[in-house]
């Protein structure tokens, strides 16, 4: 399923009420996804391109909501990982939950420096590739 593309509707999904229409999967996607909500500035032509890196660039500010949002993630699954380690030494079956948790704190962190690496480069205003 592509979360985005650059024809217009990921203009539309800034509107709260077309949000509101999508199936709660598409819905929970957006959430977490900090990249869905930006147009792709890699193809098309080079004005298409331009436009592309200029919208970004107006609306990197989400970033901060979304880096916001997986650190919060990263810290429950840091602080979930001792409780479920001491419940897998009663019920060993636990220990998978103690993995999952580790697995999740790693993804919340790889989400959160590429989304802080992704807002530190669309402020930079770097010269033009020809």
């Amino acid at each position: 399923m592509k979360t985005h593309d650059s024809d217009g509707n990921v203009e539309a999904l800034l509107r709260r009420e077309t949000r509101a229409l999508l199936p709660l999967r598409r819905q929970l996607l957006l959430y977490l996804n900090p990249f869905a909500l930006f147009k792709d500035a890699s193809s098309g032509s080079r004005g298409m391109r331009e436009h592309a890196v200029s919208y970004n660039r107006a609306r990197r500010w989400m970033l901060l909501v979304y880096i916001r949002r997986w650190l919060f993630i990263a810290a429950a699954a840091l602080v979930g990982i001792a409780p479920a380690e001491t419940l897998a030494v009663q019920t060993p079956f636990l220990i998978v939950l103690a993995a999952g948790l580790g697995v999740a704190f790693g993804i919340a962190v790889s989400v959160v420096a590429c989304s802080g690496a992704s807002y530190l480069l669309l402020g930079a205003h770097l010269p033009n590739a020809r």
